[in-house]
């Protein structure tokens, strides 16, 4: 995944402006960025969803994926590539039974049975809370669970880029350690984006940071040249 000058503003306010960066599959970065920073909107700009946000968003320069313009992929094929998750999406599920969400993910006629993908999902910390199967409601799982059930969808949808949004600024530091390693080893086959408030709990976490602040990318590179220069 490339990015060349891309920006992106709505009418005269800029939410981001010339990021120039580059991820490759194998690699789990870390993005840090305070409250109005712009990351969000950047992050968001790599599954199509800010027009949801901003409907008169406007963008310059550009995002490649595999060499081909973010922007001449059709959006469906866009989302099935990167999967973009926020607190919003834990939420979510408080609404669903888990065959509900296989049906949104994977489409009303999609045989999915919870046998089929047993290893993975206890993988990833899930099978033991569907004490109903198809029928347990979302909303009895705890959030680490919830968490870990959204990575196995990433997983099952074959996305290559995969991009946590704040996700695990409210984790303690034990299942943030937990997910962390589910991470790393989606990472072998993904480009894994983690993207935090909370600097000091993070930073050693990743192959590469990225520090974001007012709309612009002040820090691309090794972890520890940033703490070196900090």
């Amino acid at each position: 995944m490339r990015c060349e000058n891309f920006g992106a503003k709505v009418q005269e306010s800029i939410l981001f402006e010339n990021v120039n960066l580059s991820l490759n599959v194998g690699q789990f970065a870390v993005l840090y960025g305070p409250r109005g920073s712009g990351k969000s909107a950047f992050l968001r700009s790599f599954a199509l969803l800010n027009r949801e946000v901003y409907p008169n968003i406007e963008y310059s320069g550009n995002v490649y994926l595999d060499d081909t313009s973010l922007f001449q992929i059709d959006e469906k094929e866009v989302r099935q590539i990167v999967t973009y998750l926020d607190t919003n999406f834990l939420e979510s599920l408080d609404y669903l039974t888990f065959k509900d969400l296989v049906r949104l993910v994977f489409g009303s006629h999609n045989k999915f049975k919870i046998e089929d993908h047993a290893t993975e999902l206890d993988n990833f910390g899930v099978l033991k809370a569907l004490y109903k199967f198809e029928k347990t409601p979302l909303s009895s799982l705890y959030v680490l669970e919830k968490i870990g059930l959204l990575l196995f969808v990433s997983t099952v949808r074959q996305s290559s880029v995969l991009v946590l949004d704040c996700l695990l600024d409210h984790l303690d530091d034990e299942h943030v350690e937990s997910v962390t390693k589910m991470l790393r080893e989606l990472s072998e086959y993904k480009v894994v984006i983690l993207a935090t408030r909370t600097l000091k709990r993070f930073i050693g976490l990743g192959d590469v940071l990225i520090v974001m602040k007012s709309g612009q990318v002040k820090f691309f590179g090794d972890p520890k040249e940033y703490v070196l220069g900090v």
